[in-house]
């Protein structure tokens, strides 16, 4: 399908890549080479070169043991003009120019094309939840570089515990990433129940799961895509990641809000020793002297981010098992000049 575009304009755009790790880090291709900032509150030496982007990755990932949260990409036309960013989540299938989220588009239109509205609109459903957790995984990344940036500069201790009005917005990113990422894995588990011929009222996992589990359906559950879902969540008695992934948003939207949780209480900086010299990363936790930050639970944005990260090569691998394929439009430009 071939769709017209008549407001269409050629012009210049100037764009910036930069890399987000955890702990508050970030990377970005300059005139001289990769970098990683910040790493000090002296602005004349505030970041790590790098000549090329493989050695970046390997010290920030291997030596730091950072997290890869994920890839920015910033567009902007002129002053005047809406800028845009194109985000890039964790893995991908880098062997496709579409990722999960622009191909479960791409079976939208195909679905509608076909006639199936219901299909295409949840595939349309899940795409745009994909999109927004993306840009909540972002945010939330950024909160933590600017605390990074704010702890470097009040030179706060290492090791110390410290908190701010600022952490508020960094919950409040953290809740729309959670249900975000939820209403991803109920789309898709939705899809899958169509798949195996269950009713409209099962939306969810959670009743996908309640569906397969009765004995007249529970055929149903050898269907490809459900297998998939299954595989991801695993049992209660043996949880897989999607089933952690529903654990912690459960947590977060319906018993504790992260604002009131003590275990994520407060802000500590970690120092690290690299063969370039110390480092320092930023996280949450709880100051308790029975529970040293080596015992407590991983800082929420590299759990988070894994899971983001999972949730990504789970939807690129369900729509292989689509109805329809993941085959987007052809735009064209037309001539309103008449010529």
């Amino acid at each position: 399908m071939v769709i017209e575009v008549t407001d269409f304009k050629v012009g210049t755009s100037y764009a910036m890549q930069e890399v987000y790790f955890s702990g508050g880090l970030r990377g970005s291709l300059t005139d001289h080479g990769w970098v990683i900032y910040p790493i000090s509150d002296d602005t004349n030496g505030d970041a790590f070169l790098f000549r090329d982007p493989r050695s970046h990755y390997k010290f920030a990932v291997e030596e730091c043991g950072l997290q890869f949260v994920g890839v920015c990409v910033q567009y902007q036309m002129g002053v005047n003009e809406p800028p845009m960013e194109v985000w890039e989540s964790g893995r991908r299938d880098l062997g496709r120019s579409l990722n999960a989220a622009d191909s479960w588009k791409a079976v939208s239109h195909q679905a509608a094309v076909a006639g199936d509205k219901e299909y295409s609109r949840l595939a349309s459903y899940l795409s745009v939840c994909l999109k927004i957790a993306g840009l909540r995984l972002r945010d939330v990344s950024r909160r933590y570089h600017d605390q990074l940036r704010w702890a470097l500069y009040g030179q706060k201790k290492v090791g110390g515990w410290f908190s701010n009005a600022a952490m508020l917005d960094l919950y409040a990113d953290f809740h729309s990433l959670l249900s975000e990422l939820s209403s991803a894995r109920d789309h898709l588990a939705r899809i899958a129940a169509i798949h195996g011929g269950a009713p409209e009222k099962v939306d969810s996992l959670a009743r996908l799961e309640e569906w397969l589990s009765k004995a007249n359906n529970s055929s149903q559950a050898s269907e490809p895509l459900i297998v998939l879902l299954l595989s991801a969540s695993g049992t209660k008695e043996q949880p897989c990641w999607l089933r952690r992934l529903g654990d912690i948003r459960n947590e977060m939207l319906h018993r504790i809000p992260m604002g009131a949780n003590k275990s994520v209480s407060f802000l500590t900086l970690e120092e690290i020793e690299t063969s370039m010299g110390n480092i320092k990363k930023i996280r949450l936790g709880e100051p308790s002297s029975e529970m040293p930050l080596s015992k407590q639970a991983p800082d929420p944005l590299v759990e988070l981010s894994e899971l983001s990260s999972n949730l990504e090569v789970l939807c690129s691998a369900a729509w292989k098992l689509a109805k329809y394929k993941a085959e987007p439009p052809r735009f064209e430009a037309k001539s309103t000049s008449g010529i």
